[in-house]
């Protein structure tokens, strides 16, 4: 199923894939765990990149992406920051890095809609994460 835009949806699922993941040593991974419950490890097709010190995940390509699967308490309390986090909040000028997205992730107890924050500008120039795993790629 593709996936679709969802500016103003507030999911309670949220797939996470780089510097918010459990086991991320960025503040703001802290902060999801504290707003949110761990579901489990996930996975969504699409191509991982390295931009610096986070990634920029493209739903094109046939790799797998791995990352969390979390359940957010109250997402109209996450959302905002998690928006300005990834700095696609409206505060924010265009055009914006990532853009919020629906997509259906696979987990181990079958597929899940989740909200997924994707790449939205060039990722020419930007090393592919053949693995599709941040945190095994970050060291």
């Amino acid at each position: 199923m593709p996936a679709r835009q969802a500016p103003d949806l507030l999911p309670d699922l949220i797939f996470v894939y780089g510097t918010l993941r459990r086991g991320s040593a960025h503040a703001n991974a802290a902060r999801l765990a504290r707003e949110s419950d761990w579901l489990g490890l996930a996975t969504l097709g699409g191509t991982l990149y390295r931009v610096s010190w986070h990634p920029a995940l493209v739903l094109e390509g046939s790799d797998t992406v791995t990352g969390d699967l979390l359940r957010l308490h109250d997402p109209a309390a996450s959302l905002p920051w998690l928006d300005a986090f990834e700095s696609c909040s409206p505060d924010d000028p265009p055009p914006h890095d990532y853009r919020r997205e629906i997509a259906t992730v696979m987990t181990a107890a079958g597929p899940a809609t989740a909200l997924v924050y994707v790449w939205n500008l060039s990722v020419d120039g930007f090393e592919r994460i053949a693995t599709g795993d941040w945190l095994g790629a970050a060291g």
